[in-house]
């Protein structure tokens, strides 16, 4: 029977990145606070499905239970069973839902060795791709299917973020990088804005006409939608990002408030953009508004239920 799973790259535990940090979003005080929490949690628990139908699909090794219901945030634990009761708890982090969702493939699966949790490098079609923590890893895992479209939604946890200033500019003059944007611009306008096959080609051939066309370029990215995902093999899922606000929305957790920022993470030409929902305690980071760009430091998870996108 042929593999029809997704590429796999398995990463050491300790190398694939603690959830430490990611408590430390949520409390000062992570040591004593989050055992106190996920005790809370489970006198109103969920144990979602994913993509699994019934419960003969669910790996009876471990149950992943989070809670408390109907809470906008939420603490996920992966138990181990034996015997049909909790052994000890493998792992546990932070979560929350994020009402948008985008088509994606699963490319590749980076686990670690315990197979307790995963990062997977999700195709939104074309060039684009984002990695994300997989919330629902220990459920859906074994369903799996290469070359399979998805339903995921993408939701992020906030380290740092900042306004983007109006106008900023920064000022290109190496000689190369100017050739190559007056280039594609001068191509581009002499064909109605279509890239020809030999685009490549062109852009080598070209040379500048005028002093103009030699002259320093000056670039806006004040107004820049960016992603840039983590070079650590395991931590892709701690990323840069530049984006623009489109809702902003509270809810609060154990008595903090957060804020929750409806963001574009990626817009490529001709596609709808992507959406991310990027949640922040920070007092710092309460007072961004819709409309504005802003950029930072995030965590991004997926959490996936459906098969077939949109």
């Amino acid at each position: 029977m042929p593999n029809n799973k997704p590429d796999m790259i398995t990463v050491d535990d300790k190398n694939f990145g603690s959830h430490i940090e990611h408590w430390n979003l949520l409390t000062d005080d992570p040591t004593q606070i989050v055992p106190r929490w996920l005790g809370q949690a489970l006198d109103a628990p969920v144990m979602p499905m994913g993509l699994c139908t019934n419960e003969d699909d669910m790996d009876a090794n471990t149950w992943l239970i989070q809670g408390p219901s109907q809470a906008t945030i939420q603490f996920s634990q992966v138990v181990a069973v034996e015997n049909n009761k909790p052994k000890c708890v493998k792992t546990a982090f932070p979560i929350f839902e994020s009402p948008y969702k985008t088509s994606a493939k699963i490319e590749r699966i980076i686990s670690c060795q315990s197979n307790t949790q995963a990062v997977l490098r999700l195709n939104l079609g074309g060039n684009a791709t984002v990695y994300a923590f997989d919330n629902l890893y220990s459920v859906n895992q074994s369903q799996y299917q290469k070359d399979q479209s998805y339903c995921v939604h993408l939701n992020a946890w906030a380290y740092e973020l900042e306004q983007v200033n109006e106008h900023e500019q920064i000022i290109v003059d190496d000689p190369a990088s100017i050739k190559h944007h007056r280039a594609l611009n001068a191509i581009l306008a002499a064909n109605n804005g279509i890239a020809p096959n030999d685009l490549q080609q062109q852009i080598e051939a070209w040379q500048p006409q005028t002093e103009e066309d030699r002259a320093p370029l000056t670039v806006d990215f004040s107004h820049m939608v960016a992603y840039l995902y983590g070079e650590t093999v395991g931590q892709e899922d701690e990323a840069w990002f530049q984006g623009k606000i489109v809702g902003k929305t509270h809810t609060q957790c154990m008595q903090e408030e957060y804020v929750l920022y409806d963001v574009t993470l990626l817009l490529e030409d001709n596609e709808e953009a992507t959406l991310i929902r990027i949640a922040s305690r920070n007092s710092a980071y309460m007072n961004f508004e819709i409309g504005q760009y802003i950029r930072g430091n995030i965590w991004i998870q997926a959490n996936i239920y459906a098969k077939n996108g949109k």
